[in-house]
């Protein structure tokens, strides 16, 4: 089988889902999948705990350390065994140190650690960010395998992080990529305004398992109340004032509804506070959920709210994974016009796009959705169509299909 080496910072993430879903991708394909992770988290605090030990993730699992003694004596003691031992790499080691900006006795520990992958046909890298060292040992020919980089919103806005200037910080790895992947045709602008030449640069959206993910309203319980629901980390990016605002306006005209809003973030406390100054007793903050408590929760509601904001260093929501997921579900979705939402929902008739910030507007298509049944059932029901046409595991693995192709 073709090897494939996930290169990710932490794993298993709270809330990066969608690099679960994407190695996933990859095992069905029929890769020998690998994890190289920088930062092992806790697999029993996951949420995702189900499909990591469905598909035995914990089993392809490689810690990137690179060995380096603490002590200084023993350090460069065990350089020098290290260049001795790859003599016969002399060559690219030289090219390597001369690649980088300074000296570091790291370099070569890293080239050593790297070893390992050299009959790998692809490397996989999850955020931009994540690049060192693989687009450099493959600038000096020492990695033979095929980059993809997968880019996911911030690691595309500078100053990344507040502090990554862009001096350049993406040249070596645009040249040596076969491919820079965005989920959405605005990140692929953003990427694109970076310096990446368009024949590099792909789109292809995060997909969604419409065999687990589907209508089922044998569950819905509402009894009169129209349920409302939001899933996603307690972010600012997220939006979530804007969305109790429309609901204290719905509230204040008497309809009879609830919210449940599902993650856990920093904005918890002004979440609670801003719930608790205006008595929203019908609003629940859930907390963080399995993927299976999710899917029940979206059985359960009626509308899927998404009110996403631009952040002010410039980020925004460049795809969303759960509005597709509550699409999916047979939810019709009311969202901001914010960032790269709009390419994952078939406006107007799956769902409703408002202005960036309007409580106004947002209250408007959520009473619209309350009062027009037959337009809620017809939204729900193309929303099905439009997931299954356009984001199924089905679609989307056929594009991985080709990318990892490394056949020229």
């Amino acid at each position: 089988m073709k090897k494939i080496v996930f290169k990710i910072k932490e794993f298993p993430h709270l809330s990066e889902t969608f690099i679960i879903s994407q190695i996933i991708t990859a095992i069905n394909l029929g890769f020998n999948v690998k994890v190289l992770v920088q930062k092992l988290l806790s697999f029993e605090e996951s949420k995702q705990i189900d499909l990591i030990e469905k598909y035995q993730l914990s089993d392809k699992i490689i810690i990137e350390d690179y060995n380096i003694p603490k002590n200084k004596f023993f350090r460069l003691f065990k350089w020098l065994l290290l260049l001795i031992f790859n003599i016969f790499s002399i060559s690219k080691i030289v090219k390597y140190h001369k690649i980088q900006k300074t000296f570091s006795l790291t370099w070569l520990y890293q080239l050593n650690f790297y070893r390992r992958f050299k009959d790998t046909q692809v490397f996989h890298v999850q955020y931009g960010t994540n690049k060192h060292p693989v687009d450099l040992l493959k600038a000096v020919n020492y990695l033979k395998g095929d980059i993809i980089v997968s880019f996911h919103g911030h690691d595309a806005i500078f100053p990344i992080n507040g502090h990554i200037p862009n001096n350049g910080y993406y040249d070596i790895l645009f040249s040596v990529s076969k491919a820079i992947v965005a989920n959405t045709k605005y990140l692929a602008n953003e990427i694109e305004a970076l310096g990446c030449k368009k024949g590099v640069l792909k789109t292809i959206p995060v997909p969604v398992d419409t065999t687990y993910f589907f209508p089922n309203k044998k569950l819905n319980y509402n009894k009169g109340v129209l349920k409302l629901i939001m899933v996603s980390r307690l972010d600012l990016i997220k939006g979530h004032l804007y969305a109790f605002k429309a609901f204290k306006n719905l509230v204040e005209k008497k309809y009879n509804l609830h919210l449940t809003v599902v993650g856990e973030g920093e904005e918890r406390g002004n979440l609670e506070k801003y719930i608790n100054e205006n008595e929203l007793r019908n609003i629940t903050l859930a907390g963080a959920k399995s993927q299976y408590e999710v899917r029940e929760l979206l059985w359960k509601s009626d509308v899927f709210l998404f009110p996403s904001i631009t952040l002010p260093d410039g980020r925004q929501e460049t795809q969303g994974l759960a509005t597709l997921e509550a699409q999916a579900c047979g939810l019709p979705v009311v969202a901001f016009n914010t960032g790269g939402i709009k390419y994952t929902i078939d406006i107007g008739k799956s769902g409703f796009l408002c202005e960036e910030k309007s409580v106004e507007e947002l209250t408007k298509k959520i009473e619209e959705l309350i009062n027009d049944v037959d337009k809620r059932t017809f939204m729900g029901q193309h929303a099905v169509n439009f997931i299954s046409d356009n984001f199924s595991l089905e679609v989307i693995q056929n594009s991985w299909k080709v990318l990892y192709s490394t056949e020229e």
